[in-house]
Order: C-alpha cells, then structure tokens, then sequence
C-alpha cells in the first residue's frame, strides 16, 4: 500500500462522498491506496476542522443478540457493522416511531366491540353457572349460541386483520431499514 501518495482533488471529493454514504474509512483507504490517518486528514480537511466531531459508544450484546444482527447483516450481504448501525441511526426517528395510527385505530375499535360482544358471552356463561349451581336445567338458547359464535367470528375476523396490518407495518419498516442500508452492502471491501 501507498502511504505517502498525493489524492487529487477528485479522489477527495470520491472519498467525502463515499464516507457520507458510510464507507468505512479502511475501505476508503483499501480503494484509494492510502493510510486510514490520509483519510481521516481528508474528511477532517473538508469540514474545515482539525478534529472530527463524532462520538464513540460502547455497548454490551448477548452473543445471540450479535449473532441476530449479523445474519440481519449478512442476509443484505453487508459486512461492514459499523456503517450499518451508523445509517440504521441515521433513521432512528422512523424506525422507532410510535405505531401508526391507523393500527390503534383498529385496535381501539376491536376493544370496544370485545367489551360489548365479551359481556355478553360473559352474562350467558353467569347464567349457566347459576344453573347449574342450583340444579336447574340449563337456560341455553338459539340465541346465546349465535352471541357466541359471532363473539367467536369476530376474533377469527381481528386475527386476520391484525395479521395483515401487522405485514404491512413489517413490510414499510423492512422498506426503510433496505433504504437506509442501501450502498453499504457495495461499498465493503471485496476478499
């Protein structure tokens, strides 16, 4: 490898580009054939400042929680984890933002209907056990069967539902952590 090789001005603005995109600086200097520190001067050099103004942290993982993230990693074909989680913060904001509403919506509405259709299952259950505690027959009507089988329908109905609002949130969060990686898989290092 080259340490001591002048950039030209446009490996320079290749390698500001690059490093805003998330290439890892060893990757930069793999590419251009350069130390990581002619990196590092370089991006420094275009901030207009001496020093970067980045943030290290640490952070303690299970060895299934790594494992989890790397096979999360190496299905998109990145290798590169620090980039990643660099962009996956980069979209934290929508990545973790609160459900959307059109789920609570539905979820409010099938709570209402559970406490009205479940009180009614509820009062026939409390009439049976009367009955049955005080050895009469039991009050069981064509009627009491239909609340139940629609209180049963409308739980088949909601898993459904569910299921697919469910899929469908799954899939836009899928949709923005595949956009916010998109490039990190191409910028790794190639064996």
């Amino acid at each position: 490898m080259r340490h001591h090789r002048k950039l030209t001005d446009d490996e320079r603005r290749q390698i500001i580009e690059a490093r805003a995109g998330g290439t890892s600086a060893a990757a930069l200097a793999r590419r251009f054939g350069v130390s990581t520190r002619t990196i590092y001067n370089t991006l420094s050099r275009a901030k207009g400042a001496r020093s970067a103004s980045t943030t290290t942290i640490s952070t303690r993982l299970s060895a299934r929680q790594l494992a989890g993230f790397q096979a999360a990693l190496a299905r998109r074909g990145i290798t590169d984890q620090p980039a990643a989680l660099r962009r996956l913060m980069g979209v934290a904001d929508i990545l973790l933002r609160p459900a959307d509403q059109v789920v609570l919506d539905h979820l409010q509405a099938w709570s209402a209907r559970v406490a009205t259709d479940g009180a009614a299952v509820n009062h026939i259950a409390h009439k049976l056990n009367e009955a049955e505690l005080s050895g009469r027959p039991m009050p069981f009507t064509d009627d009491d069967m239909t609340t139940i089988r629609t209180f049963a329908g409308g739980l088949a109905e909601f898993a459904e539902e569910f299921r697919i609002l469910w899929e469908a949130q799954l899939a836009a969060r899928t949709r923005e952590v595949d956009r916010a990686l998109e490039g990190v898989a191409a910028d790794a290092p190639k064996p």
